[in-house]
């Protein structure tokens, strides 16, 4: 993700920005509005963010920063499942529920585009830094493609939060990971704090 810049007065900025979409939508969201309610001057905002896709990008890249840290439970198992349920959080009841009408004019914008492409990234990079640990640990002996793990993860996820509307629960979760190592034969489950038997 990019790294997360701005002005004094950059909470109550990405607050009104959350605060408008959440009322209104992207599409009636202005720059002046939220330069009304967040009582920063208009000239400041697009000093910082040339334009409202620019601006509206910069509080989903400020928000994520802080909301979805990666989780180090000590198990792949731990790691993934709580890596899910942060981020169906994230998309259900945090700042991510406005995503979808965010990202659904991602093919009209350069701006957006790249968010999404970060979004994507982010959460890749969080897999890999998982199965990184997991490595490390013994957990995983042979090859898995962390990018097509990461993807196969946030993709009901992401159905859930934009298509169907419909938040993935934290059984169901822990049911995919369950699903997906399943089929990994490079995975070696282990108890958190246990390294994992070396091969003889």
């Amino acid at each position: 993700m990019s790294q997360v810049r701005g002005p004094r007065g950059a909470e109550a900025i990405h607050a009104a920005v959350l605060d408008l979409l959440a009322a209104d939508g992207y599409a009636a969201l202005t720059v002046e509005g939220v330069a009304r309610r967040s009582g920063v001057n208009k000239t400041t905002l697009y000093r910082w963010w040339p334009s409202k896709p620019a601006l509206v990008a910069a509080t989903f890249r400020h928000a994520i920063a802080r909301e979805l840290p990666v989780p180090d439970t000590g198990t792949l198992r731990g790691d993934l499942a709580a890596l899910l349920r942060s981020k169906t959080a994230f998309f259900a009841d945090g700042p991510g529920r406005l995503a979808a009408d965010v990202l659904a004019h991602t093919g009209a914008d350069a701006e957006l585009a790249r968010l999404a492409d970060e979004l994507l990234g982010q959460h890749r990079t969080h897999v890999a830094e998982v199965t990184g640990r997991a490595r490390a640990r013994g957990e995983l002996t042979g090859p898995v493609d962390d990018t097509l793990l990461a993807d196969l993860l946030l993709g009901p996820v992401w159905l859930r939060a934009v298509v169907t509307h419909r938040p993935l629960p934290p059984a169901d979760a822990d049911a995919l990971v369950d699903t997906l190592l399943a089929g990994l034969p490079a995975h070696r489950a282990q108890s958190p704090g246990r390294p994992a038997p070396r091969r003889s």
